[in-house]
């Protein structure tokens, strides 16, 4: 491929501009782009990703599609305990609309209390576990109820890092303990995976990047309950950025793609998510955590 009159081999980008009078940080942001890309093909694996887990949802000629705008809000805390454990206390807010309005924040969709463990004992693998309380709320002209759920989740996530980013892998198993609206308690075993691409951009101290997800959810109900299996997909991108070297800030866009109980409907969920994360302690943010969405579960 040929660029600004030079020859692109795939390796890397500086030889090429370095007698052009580009500043220096955005040829270094270009570079990272062109390795990442091409040493792991980590973007287009996660563009073919999103595409394979979304198009089960589009092909399901019977149901209906309907768009409801969103918000989250992510507050969570850091905190060593021993090596090699680590706690994420974590607090997670939800407000959403309905189809027939705009407005993300009209109506409060649920608020989470999950408290994560992390074992960080094994190279590039973390493995990670969390019990946790969840409230919904009843939202007017939606199917969504009031009722509380309690979330039993374990997860491995393999970590590869690049001169340019990083990429992860993560498969989740949860259970969910909850009453369906007509009263009966379900028991609800899921299995979720999860690739997530992570593009730093430049060596700036605040140590900005693009993180991007896409994961898709399947579930084993009890036949009584639902016969979906394919529960939904998810896809994510923000960016994120360290302040202070303490404070891990996350901004981005999500879009979920969730089937109904009866398998009638497919809730198009979308909208901006926002996350603070604080480090205590002496060091600095572990590397295992940083710049990464792999903990982030919008």
């Amino acid at each position: 491929m040929r660029i600004g009159g030079a020859i692109y081999s795939g390796e890397s980008i500086l030889p090429i501009f370095a007698e052009c009078r580009v500043p220096y940080r955005y040829v270094r942001m270009a570079d990272n782009v062109v390795r990442l890309a091409n040493t792991t093909r980590g973007v287009w694996v996660g563009v073919i990703a999103a595409a394979a887990l979304l198009t089960p949802v589009r092909v399901l000629t019977a149901q209906t599609v309907s768009p409801i705008p969103g918000f989250l809000h992510d507050v969570g805390l850091q905190v060593p305990v021993w090596k090699p454990f680590s706690m994420e206390p974590q607090v997670q807010f939800g407000t959403q609309g309905t189809s027939g309005d705009g407005n993300p924040y009209a109506y409060a969709h649920a608020l989470q209390f999950r408290p994560w463990i992390h074992y960080d004992g094994i190279r590039n693998v973390t493995v990670t576990g969390a019990v946790s309380y969840i409230y919904y709320f009843t939202v007017p002209g939606t199917s969504y109820y009031r009722h509380p759920e309690w979330r039993f989740t374990t997860f491995g996530t393999l970590k590869q890092s690049l001169s340019g980013g990083s990429l992860y892998e993560q498969l989740r198993f949860e259970l969910l303990s909850f009453r369906a609206s007509n009263g009966s308690v379900q028991q609800l075993p899921r299995v979720r995976v999860r690739f997530g691409q992570n593009l730093h951009f430049g060596e700036h101290s605040s140590k900005p990047y693009l993180g991007l997800y896409e994961e898709a959810i399947a579930q084993f109900p009890q036949p009584s309950y639902s016969r979906v299996y394919f529960q939904g997909a998810r896809f994510f991108a923000g960016y994120g950025f360290e302040y202070e070297q303490r404070m891990i800030v996350l901004l981005g866009f999500r879009a979920e793609a969730e089937v109904s109980s009866s398998g009638s409907t497919v809730t198009l969920f979308y909208g901006p998510a926002f996350s603070v994360e604080y480090r205590f302690g002496k060091d600095r943010v572990k590397a295992k955590h940083q710049r990464t969405t792999a903990f982030k579960d919008f």
